[in-house]
């Protein structure tokens, strides 16, 4: 696998990458994150020009997978119920990861990737997502409490911190 930051020219493959993630979701029960039209093009359009937006390309060279990802303060962060943040050191955020489920330990190499430029990682997800919980927890991740994005949607917050 590789990472690369994606392009505008990538927009097609990535909102084909969600519609992919999308599906996934919901064939394991998972029907109220990312409605229809959720992660938009707009948006991702808006994140790829900031380079927030990245591809992991296979083995055969193709994009199978995408994130976002940056060293930033998550607005939506700032106020955790049902437990806390352990650490309040700088973080990299990362949000909808995506895949077309062709790659077989795709989120380890985007957390090893991330962790090489922060080692504090910040992730959110639906309670539903059980894939993404099971990954989380199995990558040493802490769930930390709940946080709710600007929409009221609750999520709940997970951190890991490399010593």
């Amino acid at each position: 696998m590789e990472i690369e930051r994606a392009k505008i020219e990538n927009i097609e493959t990535i909102m084909s990458l969600y519609d992919e993630a999308r599906k996934i979701m919901r064939s394991c029960g998972n029907t109220k994150q990312w409605p229809q039209g959720y992660p938009d093009r707009k948006s991702t359009e808006e994140e790829i020009e900031k380079n927030c937006v990245y591809l992991v390309k296979g083995d055969d060279g193709a994009a199978h997978g995408t994130f976002y990802m940056a060293k930033e303060k998550e607005p939506t962060y700032s106020i955790i119920t049902d437990g806390s943040w352990e650490y309040d050191d700088e973080y990299i955020v990362i949000h909808r990861v995506a895949q077309d489920g062709s790659l077989r330990g795709m989120l380890g190499f985007i957390l090893s990737y991330a962790s090489r430029q922060c080692p504090y990682i910040r992730i959110d997800t639906h309670r539903d997502n059980v894939i993404m919980r099971h990954l989380l927890e199995k990558h040493g991740f802490r769930e930390s409490g709940t946080i709710y994005l600007e929409n009221g949607d609750e999520r709940l917050a997970f951190e890991r911190m490399l010593s």
